[in-house]
């Protein structure tokens, strides 16, 4: 009963937060702002909010927020949450030496990639407020355009620095330290916003070849299936190669 009413509440949150990052998107729509600007307005919302959470819900929420968000980080503080975590877990049934083998695996793809995941879930939180927002906002007032399309939009090319930054950080950096969980943060946040891309360039060609329905959500649902690194890898070689040839084309995608 605990467990579901814990999942409600993280569900109504959610749901504010979105409502919130709604409210941003629907002002910047409305003044005119362009689709990229409208989806970062979104993921900015998002971000301030949830960042407000994490700074208030630590047991030092009167430190100055840096020192708490370097206390996540310490290895003493991983190991009391872990504790916390395995407890409830085991309340729940879960086996005690699935969980003990799970531990390491759930520090270095969950625990240590919090911000990227948090900036991961933002940016997609943007771009769904965006479409949503948008798609409620064209049918009420003609100040507001029909979203773009999905298979339009294009990575702006900058971000592949982020990727650069990010592979420098994780070969100079030293084993779990400061460097290597800020590189990995941002690999992964980069690596999200790449398979974004890729799925870009994937939906313009189905498009473009008029598959029916049935057969773009089969391919889709083929994809996700596979590993994305290669989904990754088609977002990053668009830089070089404009595959879909519209970059020149179109002067949102552009600017």
């Amino acid at each position: 009963m605990d467990a579901l009413l814990v999942t409600l509440l993280q569900l109504a949150l959610a749901l504010l937060f979105f409502g919130a990052a709604g409210l941003t998107s629907s002002w910047a729509l409305l003044r005119g702002f362009k689709p990229r600007s409208v989806v970062l307005t979104g993921f900015g919302t998002l971000l301030l909010l949830v960042t407000a959470l994490f700074i208030l819900g630590r047991d030092d929420a009167s430190k100055f927020p840096w020192v708490s968000f370097q206390q996540y980080f310490e290895p003493r503080h991983f190991e009391e949450e872990w504790k916390t975590d395995r407890e409830a877990a085991l309340k729940m049934g879960v086996a005690a030496d699935k969980l003990d083998g799970f531990k390491d695996d759930y520090q270095k793809y969950f625990y240590d990639l919090l911000p990227g995941w948090v900036l991961a879930g933002c940016l997609v939180g943007g771009l769904l407020a965006y479409y949503v927002f948008s798609l409620i906002l064209s049918r009420v007032t003609p100040r507001v355009p029909k979203a773009m399309a999905f298979r339009e939009w294009v990575i702006p090319e900058p971000l592949v620095f982020g990727l650069i930054v990010a592979g420098i950080l994780k070969i100079a950096a030293k084993d779990h330290g400061w460097m290597d969980i800020l590189g990995s943060n941002l690999l992964f946040f980069f690596f999200v916003v790449y398979v974004l891309g890729g799925f870009c360039i994937v939906s313009f060609f189905l498009h473009k070849w008029r598959l029916p329905a049935t057969l773009r959500v089969l391919s889709y649902l083929i994809l996700v299936q596979l590993p994305l690194d290669a989904v990754c890898a088609l977002g990053v070689l668009d830089i070089w190669f404009d595959f879909r040839k519209i970059k020149t084309s179109r002067p949102e995608i552009a600017s």
